[in-house]
C-alpha cells in the first residue's frame, strides 16, 4: 500500500501525474509487453526488498511463450508431413484404379493392394439394392437404404465402429472407419475404410482425401453398372 501511495503523490518528470501513468500501465499491461524497448529497460531495472523481479518474470514469460510456439510449430509440421503423405497414398490409389480392366480386377484390388496403399486393413465398396459382381470379395451388395442408417443426412463419418457394424460392412471386427456416400448415376452406394487401430479414424477428421476417392472409384464403376 506504501508504494502504491508513493506512486500517486510522485509527480513525474515533465509534470506527468504519475498516478494517472500507473493507472494507464496497470489498465493496459499489453502496452508494455509489446513495447521491447520498454520491457527491457524495465527487465534490466535491478530489483531489492519487496519489490518483483521483472528480469527473471519477463525470462520465464518469454521461455514459456518460446516454448509455446516451438510446440506449435512442430506441431504444425507434423501435421503437414501427415496430409503430404494422406494425399499422396490417396493419389496413387484413385491412379491405380485407372489400370483395372475388368471389375473383377477392382474387386481384387479392393482386397489386396488397395488397403496397403491406404495404409488401412479393409476397402470395402457396396452397392444398394444392384449385384455388380456374383462372388466378389470386396464390391458387394447392400439392402437399399443402408447407407443412411449408417450415416444419417451426413455424406462422410469417420470415428469408431461397432462389432455388428463391422461385421455388415467389413465382414470382420475393426476398431474405427470411414465411410463416403457413393452415387453410381442413381444407384446409391458407399465407400468404406476400415482399421484395427481404434484412433486410425477419429471423429470430426478432414474427409477431403476420403471424398477425392470416393469421386474416382464412382467414376470407375459406374460404366460396369451400366453394361
Amino acid at each position: 500500500m506504501e508504494a502504491n501511495s508513493n506512486a500517486r503523490g510522485m509527480a513525474a518528470p515533465g509534470g506527468y501525474d504519475m498516478a494517472a501513468i500507473r493507472q494507464a500501465l496497470m489498465d493496459n499491461p499489453d502496452w508494455v509487453r509489446h513495447d521491447p524497448e520498454l520491457m527491457q529497460r524495465i527487465a534490466g531495472t535491478e530489483a531489492g526488498g519487496n519489490v518483483v523481479d521483472f528480469n527473471a518474470v519477463v525470462r520465464d514469460r518469454l521461455l514459456a511463450e518460446n516454448r509455446r510456439l516451438k510446440a506449435s510449430r512442430e506441431y504444425m509440421a507434423e501435421t503437414a508431413r501427415a496430409n503430404l503423405a494422406l494425399m499422396g497414398r490417396t493419389q496413387v490409389a484413385a491412379l491405380s484404379l485407372m489400370d483395372c480392366a475388368e471389375l473383377a480386377d477392382l474387386d481384387t484390388m479392393c482386397v489386396t493392394t488397395l488397403p496397403v496403399s491406404l495404409g488401412v486393413d479393409a476397402v470395402t465398396v457396396l452397392t444398394e439394392g444392384v449385384t455388380p459382381l456374383a462372388g466378389s470379395l470386396a464390391i458387394r451388395p447392400a439392402a437399399p437404404g443402408f447407407g443412411d442408417q449408417l450415416l444419417g443426412d451426413d455424406n462422410d463419418y469417420t470415428g469408431p465402429v461397432s462389432g455388428p457394424t463391422a461385421q455388415a460392412v467389413f465382414g470382420k471386427p475393426m476398431g474405427s472407419q470411414a465411410l463416403a456416400r457413393l452415387d453410381f448415376e442413381g444407384v446409391a452406394g458407399l465407400l468404406a475404410l476400415g482399421s484395427r487401430d481404434e484412433d486410425m479414424f477419429e471423429p470430426g477428421q478432414g474427409t477431403e482425401f476420403l471424398s477425392f476417392l470416393a469421386r474416382a472409384m464412382e467414376r470407375r464403376i459406374t460404366p460396369w453398372l451400366r453394361d
